[in-house]
């Protein structure tokens, strides 16, 4: 039980973080990227909405290291700490960005209004 409990945190601190970084370097790139090209942020898109795959059932459950520790014993504190360190991570920028993007869409209204 407890080897469950060490590799649920630890894989989930590791893919939590990972994952958190790669969220924000695509809310950056999404954020840099110009309103006319729709390739790129429909690409941005589907990057950024398949990272929950990655979470629930990437490549990572199928590996014979992991065979050895059931899962059942594992999910759980795997599910806390991917949950805890991905938010911790991106909660500071994605709150900074919601407030940026209304403050810039709030400009655009009053330009047009004006």
């Amino acid at each position: 039980m407890a080897e469950g409990l060490v590799a649920g945190v630890a894989l989930g601190i590791l893919i939590g973080v990972t994952s958190g970084a790669v969220a924000l370097v695509l809310l950056k790139t999404a954020n840099t990227a110009s309103v006319k090209d729709i390739s790129s942020i429909v690409t941005l898109t589907s990057e950024i909405l398949a990272i929950p795959t990655f979470w629930f059932g990437g490549p990572w459950v199928s590996t014979t290291l992991f065979r050895l520790i059931p899962l059942a014993g594992m999910i759980n504190p795997y599910i806390v700490s991917v949950a805890i360190s991905f938010t911790l991570l991106v909660a500071y920028p994605i709150f900074r960005w919601v407030i940026q993007l209304g403050a810039e869409l709030g400009r655009t209204s009053d330009t047009k209004n004006a």
